[in-house]
């Protein structure tokens, strides 16, 4: 670990080896890409929507079009080994890059024309389109970027770029995105914006295709539930699916009925009534299932029989994909296993359901929003606040080499949920905000670049909050790497990393409605608190971690033995 460490390219070689490596300045506009929609359809967008006085609630409910992010995994065994028609020249991987592409050109270009007054349907539809094809555009990027790596260490560039590439696109998307439409309008601001997604069509051209052939991979036979009878596996596979099905049909017939209905169901009551049942259906369920086929293949004695045909093959796909990864996990973890996905459900809970009605607490003048312009907020948020992520990341990791990262992991949450207070603390007069900045003469120091003293105390809050999310962030990354098996890497992680979503994503809609009746201050000091859960969890998980017997029969227990110990 500690070669892998010191051999690891730097961002700045990485940029300066790209003159001479196409796939390297391919994956910088790649990145940009990827980030672009991202940060204009889930955020952005809502600073529209404010200005344009649409309903806290509504666009609460709407921010729910973020759930594709986090249910990206359920088609990517679609994208693995075909080519898009008309651009099948360009290789499997980067004929659906440009084929999603263009569809989010298409709907960021309509946004262009669109009015959120009468055409709040429109808008919706547009940016759910943008957002799928961009959730499935990470999925072929992903799988690009790791296949056409020759090594460790070009696949490390290959990600540094990816990342610096993300970062510009969330600032050109948030920053000079506010910058922009306060001067010349949101129409020309989105038309630019759709422009600026050229960039990621010229990555497509420049890229070399990936060196795996497709078409050419031998057929993977199930692993983990082989043992079991073909009629088991597939009656499993086949609740899971119809569980994810009735949860999406449900969460996309109620975003119908909010926009379309002269009365707008209540967000909260849904909450109340499915909330529980979708969670249920998506997560809880198949981790029943998995620990069940797990524990009817430990005692069942029936020959392998492999189906060659082609429902059989699929269905195998879909059991690799969705329930193979869950057995492993459990099979792992054991017991562990309910204590870990609470702690994966919980643990950016704070961040995510609040990060809706970021814009609408900033921009807006109901509910004790601040009622700042969009000049403060670029400033504040999309610069400052990008800064700080930035920091934060690079604290959290020196922290993870001299804290270890169960450590780190516990002041992470502890930081993520107390940061809450910060934007409480706005609301009320920032007495301990402006205190803070007084005692530590940050005010005069702002007062230097005309930054007067409500400015001063909004850029504080964020800068503080961003800190933090960028410390927790890294380092819960960093934990769900320690416990994905390597065998199932991309899947594992693209498993957990949308599960992180999956609260966050789905309690905005509530949170909207709260927000309306009880007013901000209530709401950050309900998420600060909610944010316990995940601090008891990392705590229970340490202490899991620490006193668990670890066996050293294999190279897999030895590996996660040292990488505890050395993080």
């Amino acid at each position: 670990m500690a070669d892998a460490t010191e051999t690891k390219p730097s961002l700045w070689s990485s940029l300066a080896a790209m003159g001479r490596d196409k796939s390297l300045a391919a994956m910088l506009l790649l990145g940009l890409g990827a980030g672009l929609p991202y940060a204009v359809l889930t955020g952005t967008l809502n600073a529209w929507f404010t200005e344009e006085n649409v309903d806290v609630s509504t666009i609460g409910v709407l921010s729910w079009i973020g759930l594709a992010y986090a249910f990206k995994f359920l088609w990517s065994p679609a994208l693995h080994r075909s080519r898009l028609p008309f651009f099948s020249k360009l290789g499997a991987r980067r004929g659906w890059m440009l084929g999603f592409q263009l569809v989010i050109m298409l709907a960021m270009g309509t946004l262009t024309l669109a009015n959120p007054g009468s055409q709040l349907g429109l808008i919706t539809l547009m940016a759910l389109l943008g957002v799928v094809a961009s959730a499935s555009q990470d999925i072929v990027i992903d799988a690009w970027r790791i296949e056409a790596a020759r090594d460790e260490d070009h696949l490390n560039s290959l990600s540094a770029l990816y990342q610096l590439g993300y970062r510009v696109a969330g600032f050109l998307g948030g920053f000079l995105a506010l910058i922009l439409a306060a001067r010349i309008g949101w129409s020309f601001t989105f038309a630019l914006l759709t422009l600026m997604m050229v960039l990621a069509v010229a990555g497509v051209l420049i890229a070399p295709e990936s060196r795996r052939s497709d078409t050419d991979e031998p057929e993977e036979g199930v692993t983990l539930g082989a043992g079991l009878p073909t009629r088991t596996r597939r009656a499993a596979l086949g609740v899971v699916v119809l569980g994810w099905g009735w949860a999406l049909w449900m969460l996309g017939d109620f975003m119908a009925a909010t926009i379309l209905s002269d009365t707008p169901p209540n967000a909260r009551n849904f909450i109340r009534g499915y909330g529980p049942w979708i969670v249920f259906v998506t997560v809880i369920l198949p981790a029943i299932i998995s620990a069940a086929l797990l524990w009817l293949e430990g005692r069942s004695t029936a020959p392998k029989v492999v189906d060659r045909s082609g429902l059989g093959r699929a269905a195998d796909t879909l059991h690799r994909f969705i329930l193979e990864p869950l057995m492993d996990i459990i099979s792992r973890l054991k017991w562990a296993a309910p204590l870990v996905l609470l702690l994966i459900l919980s643990y950016r809970f704070t961040d995510l359901v609040w990060g809706a009605f970021a814009y609408p607490f900033y921009l807006g003048t109901n509910y004790g929003a601040m009622g700042y312009t969009m000049d403060d907020v670029a400033l504040a948020s999309k610069f400052v606040g990008v800064i700080m992520t930035i920091a934060g990341v690079g604290l959290g990791g020196l922290a993870l080499k001299a804290f270890g990262r169960m450590s780190c992991l516990i002041v992470g949450a502890i930081l993520a949920a107390a940061t809450n207070l910060l934007f409480w603390d706005l609301t009320t007069g920032a007495s301990y905000v402006g205190g803070f900045l007084s005692f530590t003469r940050l005010d005069d120091f702002m007062a230097l670049f005309q930054i007067n003293e409500r400015l001063g105390w909004l850029v504080a809050a964020i800068a503080g909050e961003n800190l933090a999310v960028g410390f927790a962030s890294v380092v819960f990354v960093a934990y769900l790497s320690a416990i994905v098996n390597p065998r199932y890497a991309a899947v594992q992680y693209a498993l957990m990393a949308s599960l992180t979503m999956l609260i966050g994503t789905l309690g905005r809609g509530a949170l909207g409605e709260l927000i309306e009746e009880r007013g901000f201050a209530y709401v950050f000091i309900l998420t600060a608190l909610l944010g316990l859960v995940a601090v008891a969890a990392s705590i229970a998980e340490a202490l899991r971690t620490r006193f668990a017997t670890k066996p050293a029969t294999s190279d897999a227990a030895a590996g996660a033995s040292e990488s505890d110990a050395n993080p």
